[in-house]
């Protein structure tokens, strides 16, 4: 037996406006990624796209492609042994080879985009260097992709979960433009967080159709988006719990998925195979690099898990998760306003965010550095978007839904404008106090 599934489509009629609109969202959200582009570099053109973190995942590229390297010997060299090791590298002593802190899964999505950009850079007059300007543009261009077919993917989700076409125009525009998911799509690209959301909202599609149909089609498709889900960011493979507990909300609905389980035993060996084949090259990498089969990349840094921020993590104005972006807390209501359709995912992803909380709050540095909101949650996006669904179906009254259309569109003029002060450098990555954040507001 699988968990019962809602309907694929909603029975109320849905005008031919809402229709248009959802055909023209992704063009729109392209336009609007290349014009922040566009004014974002041109307001200071000596900007790299390939940035922070996104220099430690592109760094793959550049060492296989430019400079046939992957002991990043060659990089360091060219930084100059006098100088601090760049970002993520870190000596093994016993290898002599410098192992990557960041794991290879973004490398791999961003590599055709980088290939094209390598044979172009000689037609526009570039080098091949990996990192003149063709490179930047493809990195750009390639998260800004990720975004669209992120919210592709996120857009069949809801559908299928039997959200009404308004309901699903809604969260995605909520969604894209009331949170951080914009910026790390656009001006911020190069980081892995856009490509994580894409790979959430793709294992949101997955699972349900899985346990309806499990063929071993899907079953190796399941487990290779969890598998790079768990290559771009490790700790992300916390996703697993949504394969294994979507649609388990009481002891019935337990007993079924012990039998189904027992039943599709050749299936999930074929997941369990693709996920295996893709974490191969993590492996495969971490043996070459230090000698062993499995290591903490991270050196230097860790967990301190007797001291979590936890509300600092949520609440705090220094990086709070709900109060850069108060558009989750509708969210957190959603899920418990419309439990009953949402049932198969409560669980999962109630699990999924309180350890996803505990291992942020837990970390050596709880704010993640210099970022727009907290980035450690842009991917749960795609998690949130069912809450904001449900949030907007349990509404029933028409003026209290136009006065939640009006509070959400307020949220997203907030989020653009803290947008617009972030990319100016009014708003600063970490450590914001009350006093600079009502000065965003106040001071010219």
């Amino acid at each position: 037996m699988t968990p019962a599934s809602p309907p694929l489509a909603s029975a109320r009629p849905t005008t031919s406006w809402v229709h248009r609109a959802l055909k023209a969202f992704l063009p729109e959200v392209f336009v609007l990624g290349m014009l922040a582009n566009f004014f974002y570099y041109r307001a200071d053109p000596l900007m790299p796209a390939i940035r922070s973190d996104g220099y430690g995942y592109h760094l793959y590229l550049t060492a296989l492609f430019v400079q046939h390297d992957l002991s990043f010997r060659t990089e360091m060299a060219e930084w100059g042994t006098d100088l601090k090791s760049p970002l993520g590298l870190t000596l093994d002593e016993h290898t002599g080879r410098y192992i990557n802190k960041y794991p290879p899964g973004q490398a791999l999505l961003m590599a055709p985009a980088f290939l094209l950009a390598h044979v172009s850079a000689p037609l526009v007059g570039a080098n091949q260097s990996g990192y003149s300007r063709p490179y930047h543009v493809a990195a750009a261009l390639n998260g800004l992709l990720a975004l669209l077919i992120g919210l592709a993917l996120l857009r069949r989700a809801l559908e299928e979960a039997g959200y009404s076409p308004p309901v699903v125009l809604a969260t995605l525009v909520a969604v894209t433009f009331g949170t951080n998911l914009f910026h790390y799509g656009s001006l911020e690209a190069s980081m892995s967080h856009v490509y994580s959301f894409a790979l959430f909202a793709g294992l949101l599609l997955i699972v349900p159709r899985w346990y309806r149909e499990p063929t071993a089609r899907r079953s190796l498709l399941l487990g290779f988006v969890l598998g790079f889900i768990a290559l771009v960011r490790n700790t992300n493979g916390l996703m697993a719990l949504f394969v294994l507990l979507y649609g388990v909300f009481d002891l019935p609905t337990q007993r079924a998925r012990f039998a189904f389980l027992k039943a599709n035993v050749r299936n999930i060996a074929l997941a369990l195979l693709s996920f295996s084949a893709v974490m191969s090259i993590l492996f495969a990498y971490w043996h070459y690099a230090t000698g062993k089969w499995f290591v903490f990349s991270y050196r230097g840094e860790g967990f301190h898990f007797d001291r979590p921020q936890v509300l600092a993590v949520l609440f705090s104005v220094r990086k709070g998760l709900f109060f850069w972006a108060p558009l989750w807390l509708f969210a957190v209501a959603g899920f418990v306003r419309d439990r009953e359709r949402l049932k198969p995912y409560l669980l999962p992803l109630a699990l999924f965010f309180i350890l996803q909380t505990f291992l942020v709050a837990s970390w050596w540095h709880w704010p993640y550095g210099s970022s727009f909101g907290h980035r450690a949650y842009t991917e749960a996006s795609a998690l949130f978007a069912f809450g904001i669904a449900g949030f907007l179906t349990s509404l029933r009254r028409p003026a209290t839904r136009r006065l939640v259309g009006g509070i959400f569109v307020l949220l997203i003029l907030l989020q653009g404008f803290l947008m617009l002060r972030y990319a100016q450098e009014r708003l600063k990555g970490d450590r914001t106090t009350w006093a600079q954040y009502w000065s965003l507001f106040t001071v010219p």
